[in-house]
Order: C-alpha cells, then sequence, then structure tokens
C-alpha cells in the first residue's frame, strides 16, 4: 500500500481529525541511520503517510516519529521489567508501545512486507512473542478497520 493509498483508506473510514502528516525522506533515512538497517518497504509508506499524524489511527499508542527511537530501548526495558526470557534481536524494530505494557515489532530480515508480532505484559507464554499478522499491510488493514468501527467523538 503506497502512501497516498494509506491517506485515502484513512480519509473514507472517517479516522481523519486532525491533518495527516507523513515524514520526509531524510526523516526516513536519518531513523535507519540511528538504528543502523533499512527499514521494510511497507513500513517506510506508512512514515511517509502518517509518520508524524495518523488522525484518530492509534490514537494513545506511541507510533509516531518522534518517538521510535525511545520505544526501542522502553521495549528493552518493558521485557526487562518483566523478566521474560523473550529478547529482541538486533535486527527488530518495534514500531508501536501501547500504554507502556505492549510491543508490537517485525524483523527487517523478513522482507519488504514484514510479519507483525505482539508480546505484552501478562502473556500466557512470556517467552516469546505472538504473530498478529503475516504482513504489516495486512496488521495495518486490520487495525484501519478495527478504528473505524468505534464510534468517535469529534
Amino acid at each position: 500500500m503506497n502512501q497516498e493509498d494509506l491517506r485515502t483508506l484513512l480519509t473514507n473510514k472517517k479516522l481523519v481529525n486532525t491533518p495527516l502528516v507523513g515524514c520526509t525522506e531524510q526523516e526516513v533515512m536519518a531513523l535507519e541511520s540511528k538504528i543502523g538497517f533499512k527499514l521494510p518497504a511497507v513500513y517506510k509508506e506508512f512514515l511517509f503517510a502518517v509518520g508524524h499524524e495518523s488522525g484518530r489511527l492509534f490514537q494513545g499508542t506511541t507510533v509516531h516519529y518522534m518517538n521510535l527511537i525511545e520505544i526501542q530501548e522502553w521495549a528493552r526495558e518493558l521485557l526487562e521489567e518483566n523478566h521474560s526470557p523473550m529478547t529482541l534481536s538486533n535486527t527488530s524494530f518495534v514500531f508501536s508501545m501501547h500504554q507502556g505494557y505492549e510491543i508490537r515489532f517485525f524483523d527487517v530480515h523478513m522482507g519488504e512486507n514484514p510479519p507483525v508480532f505482539l508480546w505484552y505484559e501478562g502473556m500466557e507464554n512470556p517467552a516469546a512473542a505472538m504473530k498478529l499478522s503475516d504482513t504489516f499491510e495486512e496488521f495495518l488493514l486490520q487495525e484501519i478497520e478495527d478504528h473505524s468501527g468505534v464510534n468517535w467523538r469529534d
């Protein structure tokens, strides 16, 4: 899904309550430089479309550019605090943290549209993350669908 398709979908699903603001190519390149690897193409399209502001999508969840470096460390701290035997590999990228107890991530070595994994505090099996979706695009479409079914007040 390219950035224009994503913006159109968010608008059509009535998830736009503020202007959608994407990242610049320079910002994405700076992020990749800081983390030490290239991000998957589909995720970069997400950043170009709504990396700074995504409307009602992901409200209450840390997913935006300004926090992407910090949540890498926050996620590792969360796993440590919970004494989880699960670790994030050097090629895992945490793209989302919800309310300080849930992380979503992918491994950049799993392709340009990688599967998305979930780990949260209190999991039945805290030693392993569960696969949330087969691709980042599938994850994103499901999140859009889930958020568009909510009765939001302006």
